[in-house]
């Protein structure tokens, strides 16, 4: 017969006890169906080291347990208490995860092959209008052991979870689940816990919202809402007018419950703490091990963050395609995401980890944060104290005190250097893993006759004769005793193995007789000895990328002399001018300039200075989807939420002069989303780059991409679906805002009194940026082509009393350039787009100059990531097409596209008083040859062309090095880039994707 590996798994000595163990702690209110249950056996865990809780050790200690419950820590047993010897054994508490969807179903609705979009979804009872929201979900209600699952926690020794459904935004109370196998109502630590939450609409069926911006858009409303759902439930007779709706009842008690909120990287957490922050909230975080690259902003907003142990697979580098391709970040990433536990906690965040998307075991995980400086105290208290506290069940679990769940685990050793789990107790009853006295016996061993044996940490012993394994009979270890019968050719041999590690024995049956044989125990089994700290070859950098900065710019103080000097200003262009930047400002203008105490002085000879180009059309550094493509109107989205700080496009364009930049919503929709102007401030936060003193914006369009024309056949339903209809719903939503707010100011003049009597009027973030463009307070950018609907825009912006601030494109503005004039509107344009569609068929190379000799404010954009890093041919371009001045060219990249913007009196020109953002070009400007030298942003060198060039030879050699050390590890690679940061995406007007991974 052909011999054959099979590996036995041998049985726990600790189940003869499971007669002598109650099943769990809890008082029934069940009647038995049949013999009535009894008390369970006192058991006493003697001669351990009990790590009572981080930090804290008691060597040759004693554990009492009984009905499932610690009775006492200490050295006592108990008269009559069944003993079970652990000599050897270290016992834990049991580990905790707070991010779990265990025992729970895992989504709310099922794929459907119906193409068509779904606007609004009908949902039974009183719930929220949005599909993606659950906030009332109770999922103890449905929570209930699973065997299999079960498994996967505790052979990690995990002993409960904090569990929901991961699906949707709102995603309904948690429940703190024992991972016993005992009825549903035994198993709840808390019933209550935290609102799970995610910017990932799940499997809802509802277009909104299609995009990141949205789903934060959604939240704010929502958490709005719930705010005035829970007062106008006060007000007296105002609930006879109150719809019933149970997400918003539950969403009300958030400052109590808390929130667990999911996040895919530290930008989407920072983004995530300024709008909890706004409503008073402080959730904890699940965050996404990229921490470290932010850690110090991080620190300042939260307090407790969950990492999932799901650090990635290194990128593949076997192939000279893949070596082209690999990303510095993503070789980065690989090496540092394991220190985010150790960053985090040195800054004083409390870390939990999670078992969360784990393949196999995550103790080779804990090992690399270990390696990469997580201490042992912190790596226990992420396991048991921290996410204890989280779940609200560090009364009940987390530590081995008396009165606490008899929840723990038994190990070898250390888990944190040599030491395999045994076993994992829930309530009080064992889950077998290894035999905790087959420990002793762990390795590899020689016996007589070519004869070889191995034991390993998970309890498979092999029998081998040579190098074939023999095929097991039968196996087990009883009382001490290791009893195989495995079979050799036509011999049956029957072996047993007792002792300890010290003196083991081997006896064979043969010829009739026992014979004892002796023993050599071969190299001892190192794959759990101690790890050693990882070397770290990688850099930090801001953003943790190629040519990301390895420190934050300082304001210069600094002279830069003979430069020819582009003002953009009334005086044009001044010859031979020193120029003095200090504390972040243009500080002087003039000849032969002194150099202040401490200047740093530029000789610019032959060199020319400008100020920084602005882009009033930019689609770059925008994270989840530049279009909230769902509804017609959508004005309460926000590009400033889902600012991307690492899009490689800012680094770019500063290297082509662009200092500023709108960045826009799409052209999905009628009434878009709200814009945000930005300052390219390479390396820091999202929340840094906002250009604060810039006034609100908003994104209109017009044309063919609103009424869905080119969407596909399933998009035909929503309003509107022609020209004349985009102008009607307008005027609508125009309408709707300005009884909103006439509401509101009603609301507003009542007495006290009165108030108590009416429906307080709800916030609507909506109609809320609607009625801000009433007010002059916020400014609309429109999309546009045909001058005919430029002109129907003009007409529903003076009917609500205001004005259109730019039309952007605008490629028929030489058509009606006398009636943008007169309505007091700008434009917008480009340099030579035409006959891409047929809305542009109209398109002439002398646009721009005709609508600028019309008195026309003009500029130049890009719509473009690769246009916005040489605007300055752009501009260029009409001294070619008609003749315009090189001062007029220039100033439609410059002190133009700040007027638009409302920001001209901060930067645009170079003027003393005015931010010191500023470009040094080795030649004119408008010059194909011309190349950027320096750029600066706020008296910030955020573009260095010498340390550009020297930075190519920096990543050509960290990456050979990481590449080595990737090679070296021996690591199976990622078979995609599943662990590492989404690519950026270069975003168009009509992208419709959204490009994000679901949480």
């Amino acid at each position: 017969m052909m011999a054959r590996k099979q590996a036995a798994t041998l049985s726990l000595l600790a189940s003869a006890l499971l007669p002598f163990i109650a099943q769990g702690s809890q008082v029934q209110t069940a009647d038995p169906h049949g013999l009535y249950a009894k008390p369970g056996q006192t058991l006493a865990l003697t001669h351990a080291t009990l790590i009572t809780a981080p930090g804290k050790k008691l060597s040759d200690a004693t554990l009492v347990i009984k009905d499932g419950v610690i009775v006492s820590v200490g050295n006592k047993v108990p008269n009559g208490a069944r003993v079970i010897d652990t000599q050897g054994a270290w016992i834990y508490p049991g580990f905790i995860d707070p991010y779990s969807n265990y025992g729970l179903p895992s989504k709310a609705y099922e794929a459907s092959d119906d193409d068509a979009p779904h606007y609004s979804w009908q949902r039974a009872g009183a719930q929220a209008h949005n599909a993606a929201i659950h906030g009332s979900e109770m999922w103890r209600s449905v929570a209930t052991a699973d065997k299999d699952a079960a498994k996967i926690y505790l052979d990690d020794g995990f002993t409960s979870v904090e569990s929901a459904r991961l699906d949707g935004i709102f995603r309904g109370y948690s429940v703190s689940l024992s991972l016993a196998q005992l009825p549903s109502n035994q198993l709840i630590y808390k019933d209550t816990g935290r609102q799970f939450m995610a910017f990932d609409k799940g499997s809802s069926p509802q277009e909104y919202p299609t995009s990141l911006m949205g789903a934060i858009a959604l939240v704010r409303q929502t958490l709005s809402d719930a705010a005035w759902y829970k007062e106008a439930q006060s007000h007296n007779g105002a609930r006879r007018k109150l719809e019933a709706n149970t997400d918003l009842a539950a969403l009300a008690n958030l400052p109590s419950q808390g929130i667990l909120m999911a996040t895919r990287h530290e930008d989407e957490l920072l983004e995530a703490a300024q709008l909890f922050n706004r409503f008073g909230l402080t959730p904890v975080y699940v965050g996404s091990n990229f921490e470290y690259d932010r850690a110090d902003a991080v620190a300042k907003v939260a307090k407790t963050v969950v990492l999932p142990l799901n650090f990635p697979k290194p990128p593949k580098v076997t192939t000279e395609a893949d070596l082209e391709r690999v990303q510095l970040a993503d070789l980065r990433h690989w090496e540092r995401a394991p220190t985010t536990a150790a960053e985090l906690s040195k800054r004083h965040v409390a870390v939990a980890f999670s078992r969360h998307g784990v393949e196999g075991s995550m103790w080779p995980q804990i090992k690399k944060a270990l390696q990469a400086g997580l201490s042992e105290d912190n790596a226990l208290a992420a396991l048991t104290t921290v996410p204890a506290e989280i779940s609200g069940i560090s009364q009940l679990a987390g530590q081995l005190k008396a009165g606490m769940m008899a929840d723990f685990v038994v190990a070898s050793g250390n888990l944190f250097e040599q030491g395999h789990i045994l076993s994992t107790w829930t309530q009080g009853q064992p889950h077998s893993q290894v035999p905790i006295n087959l420990a002793a016996l762990w390795g590899s061993y020689t016996l007589a006759n070519d004869y070889s044996l191995s034991i390993d940490p998970k309890g498979e012993v092999v029998l081998k004769k040579g190098d074939e394994p023999l095929e097991s009979l039968s196996s087990r270890y009883q009382d001490n005793h290791l009893e195989l019968r495995f079979v050799d050719g036509n011999t049956s041999h029957y072996w047993q193995l007792s002792g300890s590690h010290k003196t083991p024995k081997l006896s064979a049956f043969q010829s009739g007789q026992w014979q004892t044989l002796s023993i050599n125990p071969l190299a001892a089994d190192s794959s759990g000895k101690a790890p050693e700290k990882t070397q770290i070859v990688s850099r930090v950098t801001f953003p943790n990328q190629a040519y990301g900065l390895g420190s934050h710019p300082k304001a210069e103080k600094l002279l830069i002399k003979n430069a020819t000097v582009w003002t953009s200003e009334k005086a044009g262009i001044l010859k031979n001018t020193d120029v003095l930047i200090a504390n972040g400002k243009i500080d002087k203008i003039g000849n032969k300039l002194s150099a202040p105490r401490g200047a740093q002085v530029i000789d610019a000879t032959g060199m020319h200075l400008t100020a920084g180009i602005i882009d009033e059309h930019s689609h770059i550094a925008i994270s989840g989807g530049v279009n909230e493509a769902s509804e017609a109107v959508t004005s309460e989205v926000r590009i400033e939420d889902v600012i991307n700080p690492n899009d490689i496009s800012i680094y770019r364009a500063l290297a082509g002069g662009t200092t500023s930049a709108q960045l826009l919503h799409g052209s999905a929709n009628p009434i878009g989303g709200q814009s945000k102007v930005v300052k390219l401030r390479w390396g820091e936060t999202a929340d840094d780059m906002k250009f604060k003193r810039a006034p609100g914006t908003i994104k209109f369009a017009l044309g063919e991409n609103v009424k869905q024309s080119n969407w596909g056949d399933s998009f035909t339903i929503r309003y509107p679906q022609s020209r004349m209809g985009v102008k009607t719903l307008m005027e609508d939503a125009f309408q709707t805002a300005k009884e909103y707010q006439e509401q509101r100011t009603r609301y507003d003049l009542l007495s006290r009194r009165q108030k108590r009597e009416v429906l307080p009027p709800r916030r609507d973030f909506r109609l809320d940026a609607l009625v801000e463009v009433m007010n002059k307070e916020r400014f609309v950018h429109a999309h546009s082509y045909v001058a005919s609907e430029i002109l129907a825009l003009m007409e529903v912006a003076d009917d609500f009393d205001f004005h259109i601030q730019t039309f952007t494109h605008i490629l028929e503005g030489y058509k009606v350039a006398d009636e943008m004039k007169a309505h007091g509107t700008t434009a917008s344009t480009f340099a030579d787009w035409w006959a891409y569609k047929f809305e542009v068929y109209d398109a002439i190379p002398e646009n721009a100059c005709l609508m600028n000799k019309k008195g026309l404010i003009t500029s130049i954009n890009s719509d473009s990531e690769e246009l916005i890093r040489r605007l300055n041919l752009e501009a260029a371009k009409s001294m070619a097409y008609c003749g315009m001045s090189p001062e007029d060219a220039w100033k439609m990249a410059t002190i133009n596209p700040a007027k638009q913007l409302k920001v001209d009196q901060y930067t645009g020109s170079i003027k003393e008083g005015k931010d010191a953002d500023l470009v040094l070009w080795d030649a004119n400007p408008l010059s194909a040859k011309a190349r950027v030298q320096d750029t600066w942003v706020d008296g910030k060198r955020y573009f260095d062309r010498k340390h550009d060039l020297a930075e190519r030879q920096a990543i050509k050699t960290e990456k050979a090095a990481l590449i080595a050390k990737v090679l070296k590890s021996g690591e199976k690679p990622a078979e995609d880039r599943e662990g590492y940061r989404p690519t950026v995406v270069h975003w168009h007007c009509e992208d419709m994707d959204n490009h994000l991974e679901a949480m």
